[in-house]
Parts: C-alpha cells; sequence; structure tokens
C-alpha cells in the first residue's frame, strides 16, 4: 500500500514538474 501511494505521488510529481518546465519554456497560446 505504501509502496504504491509513494509510486503515485512521485509520478505525479514528476508529471507536473514535467509541465511546468514545457509551459515556462514554450508559453500555452490560450
Amino acid at each position: 500500500m505504501l509502496q504504491g501511494i509513494a509510486f503515485y505521488l512521485l509520478a505525479t510529481v514528476a508529471v507536473v514538474s514535467g509541465l511546468l518546465v514545457v509551459t515556462a519554456r514554450n508559453p500555452v497560446h490560450s
């Protein structure tokens, strides 16, 4: 259970940080 929670937590952080980097380099066109 704990390993699963840690996995999803790290995955979420990785995805969010990745999106932040992409949006920081290339501003999203609204």
